[in-house]
């Protein structure tokens, strides 16, 4: 068995319980949850990958995950008018963490290394259903705008790994128990919600800022 296969069939439980991973599942994220948490509890080691302002007033945390559907609907609908209201105004800066399959966590980094991140992730999700083996993962790349030769080079380096297994611990420690799970400035969201409750959240803490 190759290690990749290792890695693959190693997080099939913990897979299973956020509704992704090589066995695609259609099963949304549970109700809706939004709380503030003690601000101890969301402290994170490991950086993810960022977009926007980096010094912009609000910040998004996002646990996503490629083969996850709300992620998907997110990902193609609300995603994309956030930021065109927040991120491209610099009121808001969005940051991405990937869950399992770790491979699709190794191909996000290795296109953030080609500063294309968002390139890859949103033909990612518009393409959710053609993710049925890993050898699709560099096809999307390449169909990303990605440089083929700079990305497998860095995909099979495997050098991600212990970050992408950085993300999945410390986001079960902050109680990240389905995807997309978001953090807005510390205050919890769980679930592909409607951009009008996204804009309520961005506003209060926007003004919050002020």
């Amino acid at each position: 068995m190759t290690n990749k296969k290792i890695i693959i069939f190693a997080v099939i439980a913990s897979i299973l319980l956020i509704g992704g991973g090589w066995y695609y599942s259609k099963q949304a994220p549970s109700a809706s949850i939004s709380s503030s948490l003690p601000a101890g509890s969301l402290a994170v080691s490991e950086e993810g990958i960022t977009i926007g302002n980096p010094d912009a007033p609000v910040t998004i945390e996002e646990y996503t995950n490629f083969l996850c559907t709300a992620c998907a609907r997110f990902a193609t609908i609300t995603l994309e008018q956030i930021k065109e209201d927040y991120v491209k105004t610099g009121k808001v800066k969005m940051v991405f963490y990937v869950y399992p399959p770790y491979e699709l966590g190794w191909a996000a980094l290795c296109s953030q290394e080609q500063n294309k991140f968002i390139e890859f992730h949103d033909y990612v999700f518009s393409h959710q259903a053609q993710i049925t083996e890993e050898s699709v993962i560099k096809d999307m790349a390449l169909n990303a705008g990605l440089d083929s030769e700079k990305f497998n080079a860095c995909y099979a380096s495997d050098k991600y790994t212990a970050k992408v297994t950085k993300w999945f611990e410390e986001g079960e420690t902050r109680g990240v128990e389905a995807t997309p799970t978001f953090f807005i400035n510390g205050q919890k969201l769980v679930g592909a919600q409607s951009y009008s409750d996204f804009k309520k959240i961005i506003e209060e803490k926007l003004e919050e800022a002020r």
